[in-house]
């Protein structure tokens, strides 16, 4: 299995409500320890989660103003990671210093960069649908994978395995299988989308079974692991009337919104966060409900499914997997990821400004 850690990107590592004033949040990302708080003003630090004196963890350490305080022997570091403080000792070395991440909380979502705080790109954050978003019942959850994050976003790149793995829940068409989606390259990732003509209602639907649709479901996979769809169910003929094309300006039966974002916490082991939920404008909370209830029971599918897969592999990790045209999108987003990890890899010693060029043109390949 290829580990692909991509620094130059935002990842997703909390909802904003879980960090209050005074409370310290730790987490880890690809393999780096990360503690999150907020300062005086409300505004949330992200510093390396490990004192430089001796490893302790600073999310156990005391918030002090806009300062953390290890509780092991009391050094004192800024919002920058410099340590201001240290117990009996007036000169601080200029190395006593944590790495000090960048952190954008934006739509009840938080995000950390994890390459070096000046290459930090806001740009570059994922264009989530905020949490209480007019538009849309939002429900949250997430879950924790023992497997390595590109598995599952390979899964999420190939829709064909929802009549299989989801038979007992999504219980979707074979046509996911039998019928290829439309893909469409983007600058750090694929869009990927499809109709499926004269279908029953889905089973998220609160009218499942009462009649068919024409279904039309968009998605954009984003690098590290990003999946923003939109996705509904329309009046049969709606399909042949917009060419195969998206349903722009159609009203439709039902309209469903997810974002699902993947984070590595090491190389065997992942946290999958998401939200989901019908448009205010044709559904309700009790529709949201039954669908977070009816998305968790799936969900648990991919991750038995994608945790065994994972122990199949370890056994032997170059094992030759056998490529089918089901397969595309997966190809195009893994070397699109392979590229700009191997630009990290080339720029590691390059100035500053060469390094976000390379970065830039790497992910428009």
């Amino acid at each position: 299995m290829d580990n692909i850690f991509i620094k130059r990107a935002w990842y997703m590592v909390a909802w904003a409500d879980e960090i209050a004033a005074g409370d310290k949040h730790k987490v880890m990302v690809m393999n780096a320890p990360i503690v999150l708080y907020r300062d005086t003003k409300g505004a949330l630090i992200a510093l390396e989660d490990r004192c430089c004196h001796r490893a302790a963890p600073l999310s156990i350490g005391r918030i002090e103003g806009d300062d953390l305080r290890c509780m092991y022997h009391g050094l004192k570091f800024g919002r920058d990671g410099r340590c201001v403080e240290i117990p009996g000792q007036a000169k601080i070395p200029p190395h006593a210093c944590v790495k000090s991440y960048a952190v954008q909380e934006t739509g009840g979502w938080v995000f950390v960069w994890m390459d070096e705080f000046a290459t930090a790109d806001p740009a570059l954050i994922p264009p989530v649908e905020a949490l209480d978003s007019p538009d849309w019942i939002f429900r949250r959850g997430h879950l924790d994978y023992d497997a390595n994050y590109m598995l599952i976003n390979d899964n999420l790149l190939d829709f064909s395995h929802l009549a299989y793995v989801h038979e007992n829940t999504f219980g979707d068409s074979p046509l996911y299988a039998q019928q290829r989606p439309e893909i469409t390259k983007l600058d750090r990732g694929v869009r990927v989308s499809r109709w499926l003509r004269n279908q029953p209602l889905p089973p998220s639907s609160m009218k499942a079974g009462t009649g068919r649709a024409d279904r039309w479901m968009s998605y954009d996979f984003l690098v590290p692991g990003v999946l923003l769809m939109k996705s509904g169910a329309y009046d049969v003929g709606t399909a042949e009337r917009c060419n195969d094309g998206p349903p722009d300006g159609i009203d439709a039966i039902e309209s469903s919104c997810t974002c699902q974002l993947i984070h590595p916490i090491t190389e065997t082991t992942a946290r999958y966060f998401f939200i989901n939920g019908p448009a205010t404008s044709t559904g309700t909370s009790e529709q949201a409900e039954h669908a977070l209830r009816l998305t968790y029971a799936a969900f648990r599918e991919d991750k038995e499914m994608i945790e065994a897969q994972s122990s199949t592999l370890t056994l032997d990790p170059y094992v030759k997997m056998v490529p089918v045209s089901a397969d595309a999108a997966l190809s195009i987003f893994r070397w699109k990821m392979n590229a700009l990890m191997k630009v990290e890899c080339d720029a590691l010693d390059a100035p500053l400004g060469a390094a976000k060029a390379d970065s830039k043109r790497a992910a428009g390949v």
